[in-house]
This record gives C-alpha cells, structure tokens and sequence, in this order.
C-alpha cells in the first residue's frame, strides 16, 4: 500500500492508531509513504526499524490533535456566526440572488431582482407551474444561474426553490455537519422578508394543489379533471388525447394510459403481460363530459373565495397567513424540546420553555382561528345572483378566444375543481343489442362522497345521487343555484335525469 503523506495514514489516537498498523502488518502488506520516505512492515513492529513505527505514532498523535483544533476552530466560527445571524447581522457574504449581503453588515433588498420574485410567486398562485415560469422567465429576464450544457434559461429547480423555500420570508434555517442536516432552528429576519404572507400562502397552497395535474397542457389546464379521471377496469389514469376528422374538426378523448402503451390482453399472453394491458379499450368523449360536469358543479367548485378581489381582503389574509406560520413555528420550537427532554431529561429550565412556549401556541391557535373566521366573512359577503354572474363570466372566459383570458379561466376552475372532486371513473361494457359502440359511462364522486354523477359517452346526465348527509357548507354553497340539485341535496334521493 503506498500513500502520499503519513498523515493520511491514521488521525486516530495513538493507541488505536498502533493496533491498526499491527493488524495490517500481521496479514503481511508493507505500507510505503512518500513523505518521509519510510516503509512500516512487521518488522517495524520488533524492533528492527523502530524508527518508522515511532514516526508513524508521532505523527498520528499530531494529525490527531490538528484533527481536533481544526474541529473546533469550526464550531466556534459557526457559533459566532450565529450569534450575528440572531441579531441580523450578516456573518456570510452568501446570500439569495436578490440580496446583496456584505458581512458585518445588514442585507440590502436588489428591489428589480425582489419584484421578479414577486411576479413568480404572483405566477404561482394563478396557477402556473414551475415549467411555464421558466419559459416567461426565460424570455424576458436574463438567468441568475450560471449557463449549463443546454444553454443559459431559466432552471425549474432554482424557480422551485425560489417558492418552496422559506428564504423570501426572512428566515434562515442552521444546518450542521457535511450532510447538511437541519439544526432544528429557525432564526427569523435574517434575511428581509420580500414576498408578503398571504401570497406565500396562496401560491404555495396552488402548488398542492397542482399535484398530480402535470403532463402536456398543463399550463391551458386542457384537462380540467386532471388527476382524478381513472380507468374503472385497471385503475391508471386515464389520459386526454386530440384527434381531428377529415373536415378538420377537433374531438378530445380519454383513454385509459395502460391499455395506450401496452394494448388489449391477447389469448397467448403470460400473466405479466396480461397485467400490463387492460380491457378498457374504449375511447371516452372528454369534451362533452367536461361541458355536462361544468354544468352541474361549477358553480360549487368556484366558491366566493375564487372571485374576491386580493386588495379587498389583503390585510385579513395577511394577518391569516401570519398567524398560520406562527402556529407552524411554535409547534416545530415545541417538538425541538421535546425531542431534547427523551434525549437528556427535564430540568426546571426545560420546564419552564415548554410550559411558555405551550401557552404561546395556544394564543397563537386561538388568534388564528379567531383571524379565520374573519376572512371567511369578509369572503362570503356576496349575494346568489352576484355568485351566479360570476359563475357565468368564468364559464364563458374557459372558451374565450383571448388565449391568455382562457388560460388563466381554466387554471382557475381546474384548481378550484381539485378541491370538491373526489375522482371520476371511465367503465365500458358490452354494447346494447343491435349496436356495435361499447356503452360507456363516466361517474364523477365529490368529495367526502356527499353527491355522485354519472354520464353517458356523449356527456349526457343519466342520473346524480345523494349519498349522505350534505354538511351546511356545501348547503350553502349549493343553494346559490336556486335549482333543482339544492331539493336533490336536501331530500336525498335519486333524480334520473
């Protein structure tokens, strides 16, 4: 075995250090070093060239002792740090691209970088996804990030971290160690907050909700029920797909993505073939469902909190979204100290952090809800015909031939349809006597179960169904209709359409 230098060899202490260079030894491999150039074999071990066993422990002694200066040299410099960092103060020039940190000092705001990083988080709550910010970004501001293989753009990542990390809010979290774990603290006001509460909120909530809605027309929301259509045979999703006729004219589908890849089962398959394919081979009209769907849940899908105006609301929501990230900190601050009580034990110093830490989260809960039940009044002073207009307005700007217009309608009734639709299942059956079309059914379950749809394959409703009680909320939300669906609520029977 050769090595560069003997400090490579060992940082252990000197006597671990010297069993491990007899056990080496004793299987026979001669150790070489190039600096100082000596060799350590068995024989180093008798006495014969007691010279190189004695400069190995030397040096391992003092490799061993650096070890440990340079260790806590360290853990001084970041306890240092920290100190600075809990009273704002910058202790490392690194720092977010929309800040300018000069150590020693305060963060100073890049106020033309902070406004871009508005208009991402603006972006975020409209519903646009990581991929279509990129794309806008790309072609208008000129990268943060270094050029890559591909070229200099917009990075999903960086715009992910940008939304999903909680630096724009002025908080920093320590870590520790080369992997980087988090200490647990949360040191708030490091960094100055540039994006404000309530729009963290809103596009970090849109961000959930755009789960499971990713694929191809993602950002025109082409597939309003995105996410939530299965195949009733196999259960994969079903997939939209477009094909047109010889005039030209553009038809949607969905069709079952296992029996797209793979196919109908064959008589010769294996099982595992046969488990990849499935027998749902037919094609379901997506248009029509969606114009049937809309026409029976939109206007529970679009509550009032869809249409009210941010500036209306601004100083209720903020407080809101305060109070929810106070809540946040005070549980994960609990949870740290009760991990450290299992681990060393309760003191009264202890004790005593809980039991204020405790009372603080309780108030915390209590102002939360209390702001809570404030924004949901301020959201719902609006009368059944005011909601029904704007039902109206949304449902005509989904087809709007001002593509921005219509893009920015569909994001907003498929997040708002995420929300009270549970899933929607595709079946076929064998078709009717004398025909040769499958027949097709599309059933639609809201959430919680409270009311299920089903629809034919051209989109007609054959029959909803009431299977529960209907709590007053959707009550409420469903009597702004003023329809026949609020008596099918109510009397909790079935209406054959």
């Amino acid at each position: 075995m050769v090595i560069e230098n003997l400090d490579r060899l060992s940082r252990q202490e000197v006597k671990f250090a010297r069993r491990w260079i007899e056990d080496i030894t004793d299987k026979g491999i001669v150790v070489a070093v190039c600096t100082p150039e000596i060799e350590i074999d068995s024989d180093s071990l008798s006495g014969s060239n007691l010279v190189s066993m004695i400069q190995y422990l030397l040096e391992a002694q003092r490799s061993t002792g650096e070890s440990a200066r340079k260790s806590e040299m360290s853990k001084k410099t970041v306890a240092n740090g920290l100190k600075l960092a809990r009273k704002g103060i910058v202790y490392s020039p690194k720092a977010p691209e929309w800040l300018r940190g000069i150590k020693g000092d305060k963060f100073e705001v890049i106020e033309e970088r902070a406004a871009i990083v508005r208009q991402i988080y603006e972006w975020s709550a409209s519903g646009l996804g990581y991929t279509a910010i990129a794309s806008r970004l790309t072609a208008t501001v000129e990268p943060w990030t270094k050029p890559s293989k591909r070229g200099h753009h917009w990075k999903l990542g960086y715009i992910r971290d940008i939304l999903t990390l909680p630096l724009v809010e002025g908080e920093y979290h320590p870590k520790t160690g080369n992997d980087k774990t988090p200490t647990g603290e949360v040191i708030l006001n490091y960094y100055p907050r540039i994006v404000d509460a309530d729009l963290v909120q809103r596009a970090r909530a849109a961000i959930r909700r755009r789960d499971g809605t990713g694929g191809a027309g993602r950002r025109e929301a082409r597939n309003l029920f995105a996410g939530t259509v299965k195949c009733g045979h196999c259960g994969d999703a079903m997939v939209r797909i477009v094909q047109r006729n010889q005039q030209k004219t553009l038809y949607e589908y969905l069709k079952c993505t296992r029996f797209n890849a793979a196919g109908a089962p064959k008589p010769e398959d294996d099982a595992e073939t046969r488990a990849k394919r499935c027998t749902n081979t037919t094609m379901f009209r997506y248009d029509l469902f969606e114009k049937a769907a809309l026409q029976e849940i939109l206007h529970l899908a679009l509550d009032n909190s869809f249409f009210v105006k941010t500036e209306d609301i601004s100083p209720l929501a903020g407080k809101v979204a305060d109070l929810t990230k106070a809540v946040e900190l005070l549980e994960r601050e609990r949870a740290n100290l009760m991990g450290f009580i299992r681990k060393y034990g309760e003191d009264a110093d202890t004790e005593r952090d809980v039991n204020e830490v405790r009372s603080k989260l309780n108030k915390a809960r209590v102002d939360l809800e209390t702001a809570q039940a404030a924004l949901d009044e301020a959201k719902g002073k609006v009368s059944p015909d005011e909601h029904l207009r704007r039902v109206l307005e949304v449902r005509e700007a989904i087809h709007s031939k001002d593509q921005e217009e219509q893009e920015q309608a569909r994001r907003k009734v498929r997040d708002a349809i995420q929300a009270i639709v549970t899933i929607v299942m595709c079946r076929s059956s064998a078709p009717l006597p004398g025909k040769k079309i499958p027949q097709r059914k599309i059933e639609m379950t809201l959430a919680g179960g409270y009311m299920a749809y089903e629809f034919d394959g051209e989109g007609k409703l054959l029959q909803k169904v009431s299977l529960q009680g209907i709590p007053d909320m959707m009550q409420g939300i469903a009597a702004t209709d003023g329809g026949a669906l609020v008596e099918t609520i109510r009397n909790r029977r079935i209406q054959n359409a």
